[in-house]
């Protein structure tokens, strides 16, 4: 048998109601030659057997849970010279945007160019949402850390091995910490074909919720405080099966685990956080270009950046220094005091 184009890596677990689904879909695309690579995690709901009774141009895998390891796993039975890593729940609108995807990819001198699809959220609710907006274009920019395992990842698997793969250390935004190690060394493009994504992890935890934690986990991962990651896996368990994700256990974890450290780490953690902010600063300038184009009903992606590019550089010029890096450590330090105590008020009124 002749080896497939292109092998799709797709983590499982516990994804049974997705995966008819998610056939379904990659079965519609054309003109290219794949092969799906399914690597299961431990499922109990029946997702492995229900694999190993479909019909399917792939293989299915079993390996320890984690979807760094999965993801490795899966590379490993690749055989084709490109990989392309999706969710579960990922879906493709275009018939041929896997093929106009390799074809962008497949040019001569490209052999560290990595791509990743457009975003769009899949919700229950049908009414525009300025913040979804906000993320569906954000994620289009290709700027650092906005590139994500949801956007989908295609690259030579030479690329991937060169870089390592995943890191299987992380339990958490693996798929980030590669987005960020690729760029390091190659350059990411943005497909021309749209990826939508469900929206059932925002819509049940929370929207704010989920990004507030995401902003944590974010920044801790930016600068190295390990020791948050192996902490906050006993929180989260605590609470992964409840409605809505709870945010107040993450600051007072944050709090004690601060409290452990003497107080020149303590400062240093801050300095270091509060340099990440400072980088970052640009998405507020950008949240009001994205509200213009969201009331003025732009597609995601098309409308004007005029207020991010005219007060970023001007930011930039102002705050990179001693200075600036102090106000951005110490505003950072108010917010997680004011949030933090929002957050008991907010538990204690809907006891």
């Amino acid at each position: 048998m002749r080896k497939p184009e292109l092998n799709i890596i797709v983590p499982l677990l516990n994804e049974r109601s997705e995966i008819a689904s998610f056939l379904t879909n990659m079965v519609e695309q054309q003109d290219v030659d794949y092969e799906l690579i399914f690597v299961d995690g431990g499922s109990t709901d029946g997702s492995l057997e229900y694999l190993q009774q479909a019909v399917f141009p792939g293989r299915v895998f079993s390996s320890e849970v984690g979807r760094a390891r999965q993801m490795n796993a899966g590379v490993q039975q690749a055989e084709a010279e490109w990989l392309l890593f999706l969710h579960i729940d990922s879906r493709f609108s275009d018939p041929r945007a896997l093929r106009r995807a390799l074809d962008m990819l497949q040019q001569p001198g490209s052999i560290n160019l990595a791509g990743h699809f457009a975003l769009k959220f899949r919700r229950r609710e049908k009414t525009p949402s300025h913040a979804y907006y906000f993320y569906e274009w954000k994620a289009r920019l290709g700027r650092p850390e906005t590139i994500h395992g949801d956007q989908g990842f295609l690259l030579r698997k030479e690329l991937f091995f060169r870089l390592n793969g995943f890191s299987e250390d992380m339990t958490v935004m693996e798929d980030t910490d590669f987005a960020e190690r690729l760029r390091e060394v190659g350059q990411w493009q943005l497909l021309p074909a749209e990826i939508s994504t469900s929206a059932r992890r925002f819509e049940t935890e929370g929207l704010w919720q989920r990004q507030l934690l995401g902003a944590l986990i974010m920044c801790f991962r930016d600068v190295g405080w390990q020791q948050f990651f192996v902490e906050a896996a006993g929180v989260y368990r605590q609470q992964n099966k409840a409605d809505q994700l709870q945010i107040r256990p993450f600051f007072a974890l944050v709090r004690q685990l601060l409290k452990a450290l003497p107080v020149k780490e303590r400062f240093l953690l801050w300095w270091r956080c509060g340099g990440y902010v400072r980088r970052h600063a640009w998405q507020l300038f950008f949240a009001v270009d994205a509200m213009r184009a969201f009331y003025l009903k732009f597609p995601p992606g098309q409308g004007s950046l005029r207020v991010t590019n005219c007060f970023e550089p001007l930011w930039n010029l102002l705050s990179d220094n001693l200075f600036g890096r102090l106000v951005a450590t110490f505003a950072l330090r108010c917010w997680f005091e004011i949030v933090d105590l929002w957050l008991r008020v907010r538990e204690a009124i809907t006891r």
